[in-house]
């Protein structure tokens, strides 16, 4: 039996957006991996960044100083 955790998931428009996210994000050393778009939320292109919950102010912030494009965050138990 799997545990699941809180975790922050953030959504794109689009693949390049995540993709964008994905590489930034392994530039700057924040955590997280590009994962698929859990069934519980609907998103355009089908993948999502996953992280820690505890990360959830700190990623979105990186989010928005950098300019990234995303939809939606969400904190679900994944």
């Amino acid at each position: 039996m799997l545990c699941k955790k809180l975790s922050v998931i953030v959504t794109f428009p689009n693949t390049t957006s995540a993709l964008a996210m994905e590489d930034m994000c392994k530039k700057n050393g924040i955590p997280g991996e590009i994962v698929p778009v859990p069934d519980a939320i609907t998103a355009g292109c089908g993948f999502a960044w996953k992280a820690d919950v505890s990360c959830h102010e700190a990623i979105k912030t990186f989010v928005e100083e950098n300019n990234l494009k995303y939809s939606e965050f969400y904190e679900l138990e994944i």
